[in-house]
């Protein structure tokens, strides 16, 4: 079968593996499409996922497609059911480090194959191309349930690329109405208008602090001499430093900031601020128990998710597809088909 693998810095590879075959707790997926996600370019861009290793290494860690091997041990899941794969759970660690097991490929191993945990199915009229951002819209899910968003919250959320984009589709479809997105592509910020944030804002072009005050208002704080933003939840899907640093300096007194992004360096806040204010800071990483609630809202057909996904592929055009999505003017979530 055909298996994307990273031999090095924007190496690349389609190579053909053998077929992976079913242990007793095992299932066999044949991939019906994938999403490339940023962390994939990442590790494109450094040549290796967690330190570099001799061998070669698959990627890939998005995807949807249909059960074709079970193990004899496995209960709940029959040759031919359409599901999508949860890369982290089991003894599982699909497209990131596992020697060789990775999602861009034809066939993928699911070990420790459990319904509801490791492997979930999907209703037929959830086409694969929805079905696949289960994996991207999760990792914000699992932030906005961390810090309880809700619909009495306003939000200003940083960096419009397809996390972003995901935590304003699951914003809009928890009631909230109130968005601010920032980012300073203005492409990224068209799409994140499309899937319901009211105002979009590009910092090279306005300042910041005055945008926000003009959509959401002012109050005063406890012990600042200056009007602070009526905002109560601050989102970092950008994780540049500046703007993390900003929303510290216009958070209201009690609001929360979540972090998403990944951020390169450690970053200086102003401690004293998140003091005085009470300030809640809070990261998330991953999604253990999010799928469910994600497939659900993904199955919302009043939920419009278009604006998430920019560009198809087929397999063998996988290069192009690659490059496609690290060009943030043109590209979201970038999918590859593999049926």
């Amino acid at each position: 079968m055909k298996q994307v693998r990273l031999y090095g810095p924007q190496d690349l590879r389609i190579d053909e593996v053998p077929m992976p075959q079913a242990g007793p707790r095992d299932v066999v997926v044949k991939v019906a499409v994938f999403g490339i996600c940023g962390s994939d370019i990442g590790f494109a861009r450094n040549g290796y996922i967690g330190r570099p290793g001799p061998q070669p290494m698959p990627l890939g860690h998005e995807l949807a497609g249909t059960v074709h091997q079970v193990g004899e041990a496995v209960q709940g899941v029959a040759v031919g059911q359409r599901v999508v794969v949860h890369p982290m759970k089991g003894s599982n660690r699909i497209g990131t480090g596992d020697p060789e097991h990775g999602g861009f490929a034809e066939f993928l191993l699911v070990r420790d194959a459990v319904p509801g945990e490791s492997i979930f199915p999907i209703p037929d009229a959830l086409a694969f191309e929805r079905a696949v951002l289960t994996e991207p819209v999760a990792v914000g899910v699992h932030g906005l349930n961390l810090c309880q968003a809700g619909p009495e919250d306003c939000v200003v959320l940083f960096g419009a690329g397809p996390i972003g984009l995901g935590v304003v589709a699951a914003l809009r479809h928890r009631g909230v109405e109130r968005i601010a997105v920032v980012d300073i592509i203005d492409e990224r910020l068209e799409r994140a208008r499309q899937l319901g944030a009211e105002r979009c804002i590009n910092p090279t072009r306005e300042d910041l602090a005055m945008a926000l005050q003009a959509t959401f208002g002012t109050v005063p704080g406890k012990l600042s001499a200056q009007p602070l933003v009526d905002c109560s939840l601050y989102i970092d899907c950008a994780g540049q430093s500046a703007m993390l640093q900003q929303a510290v300096a216009m958070a209201k007194d009690m609001a929360r900031i979540l972090v998403l992004a990944t951020h390169k360096q450690p970053v200086e806040l102003d401690m004293v601020q998140v003091m005085v204010k009470e300030l809640a800071i809070r990261g998330s990483l991953s999604y253990p128990e999010e799928f469910p609630e994600v497939l659900a809202m993904l199955g919302d057909e009043r939920l419009f998710l278009g604006a998430m996904h920019s560009h198809s592929f087929d397999f063998d055009r996988f290069a192009e597809a690659f490059a496609m999505a690290q060009d943030p003017h043109q590209s979201a979530k970038v999918l590859v088909q593999v049926r």
